[in-house]
């Protein structure tokens, strides 16, 4: 690992099977002022804004009524960029206590130091079992010396909305064939009605993603992060949706970002590729008319393998590095929250979110809840790869994309080469730095 602070990781065993970190929480001068008693205060940062905010925000209120006089979670909330520059920039000295880190990233803030594994030194009261979470998840999040660095809190899927009075009585798609004949049957350029109109920025990375694994493609080698979407698979990915706009003509070109958003919305478009994290805001913009599906094998006509696999991510609840060693009852107060996140988790589902916490998804609340359960089968969802320097090898290609995305005769091959020499660059300097 990259030494950014002083600090040490040792290793004990949990459960007999699982090595996981053991006790570099910290940097010394002594425990942390909850070490004196009273009530534990947790600070905590996320990235989660928008619509899902309100429940997140719900939960932390309720989690400290429960516990009042015992632990108090104090949350701050800021948009990705501002969320992980202002970790980066404050952990150790002036960071948070917790984190919530998109799980594709956890490896890389596990690299560095800014997080620390989650072990057996935290469980003296408490316990949390790894094999109650979803695991395709948890798989992603073991650094280090096989520690685990994270637990979930959600999976997040992207999905496939659809406006019930244009679709009508029409047949539902079921795969890529099926989705652009639909969508030019209910394309009406005359009244600026569109089948399926898609941005050429924003969700590429969940769209080209999913369009990837359902081809057959990987996106990175977890081990080397060296990008693996320069192949046949990622061609074929990049071409069904160019081809979405160029070829069948379901969109308009050259879509912004949350244009495509702005014309389902406004009842000027019959389908819509977004994150499950839109659910809300969708449904209070049409109402009944909303539905949803799995956008399970509809960016493929390929059956068997992977190609009912839909990207998602995850919201992982992380421990921060510490200028001073975490006191046991910090320790212990952190894991009663993330345990408690975890088995309250169907609330979340009210904002769309996939409660990562196995027993949750057998609430009658997760069961009964609207839209979620259309999202499809947990176990289609793939977690993006969590390699060490995933955004070097995999997040250049999103440009490129775009590029491809943005001219009917752009040249994917080239594209695709010039993504990847970009990448094998970034993660050799990032390795190297």
């Amino acid at each position: 690992m990259k030494n950014k602070f002083l600090t040490g990781l040792f290793s004990v065993l949990l459960a007999g099977t699982m090595t996981l970190g053991f006790a570099a929480c910290g940097g010394g001068g002594g425990d942390d002022d909850s070490a004196a008693g009273g009530t534990v205060s947790l600070k905590l940062w996320t990235p989660i804004t928008g619509a899902d905010l309100t429940v997140f925000n719900r939960m932390i209120t309720r989690f400290n009524q429960q516990h009042e006089g015992e632990i108090r979670v104090d949350h701050q909330s800021d948009v990705r960029d501002t969320h992980y520059n202002n970790l980066k920039n404050n952990i150790p000295n002036n960071g948070p206590d917790m984190a919530i880190i998109h799980s594709q990233l956890v490896k890389n803030y596990a690299e560095y130091e800014y997080i620390v594994p989650i072990d057996s030194s935290f469980f003296t009261k408490e316990t949390i079992d790894p094999a109650g979470y979803q695991q395709n998840v948890m798989s992603t999040l073991i650094a280090g010396e096989n520690s685990y660095y994270g637990f979930p809190l959600d999976i997040h899927p992207i999905v496939l909305y659809y406006n019930k009075d244009l679709v009508g009585e029409n047949e539902l798609p079921h795969n890529y064939t099926e989705l652009m004949t639909l969508a030019k049957k209910l394309t009406n350029t005359s009244t600026q009605v569109w089948g399926l109109p898609i941005s050429t920025l924003w969700p590429t990375e969940f769209t080209y993603t999913t369009a990837l694994y359902q081809a057959g493609g990987e996106e990175i080698d977890t081990a080397t992060s060296q990008s693996k979407f320069n192949t046949p698979e990622g061609a074929e990915a990049a071409e069904n949706l160019r081809d979405i706009i160029y070829k069948h003509k379901v969109s308009p070109e050259n879509l912004q970002t949350d244009a495509d958003l702005g014309l389902f919305t406004s009842g000027k478009a019959a389908f819509h590729i977004q994150g499950c994290w839109q659910l809300l805001s969708l449904k209070e913009a049409l109402g009944d008319s909303l539905g949803v599906m799995s956008l399970s094998g509809l960016l493929t006509d390929k059956t068997g393998g992977n190609s009912q696999q839909v990207m998602a991510r995850s919201h992982v609840f992380t421990v921060a590095r510490q200028k001073r060693t975490i006191s046991q009852r910090k320790k212990e107060a952190m894991v009663t929250f993330i345990k408690w996140m975890g088995e309250n988790s169907a609330e979340w589902s009210g904002a769309g979110q996939i409660p990562a916490f196995n027993a949750a998804r057998e609430t009658d609340e997760f069961k009964n809840a609207p839209y979620v359960n259309d999202f499809g089968d947990p176990t289609i969802f793939r977690t993006a790869a969590s390699a060490t320097y995933f955004e070097s090898g995999y997040e250049t290609v999103f440009q490129y994309v775009t590029t491809i995305m943005t001219s009917g005769t752009s040249n994917i091959a080239e594209q695709l080469k010039k993504a990847e020499e970009e990448a094998k660059k970034a993660v050799n300097t990032e390795m190297n730095g």
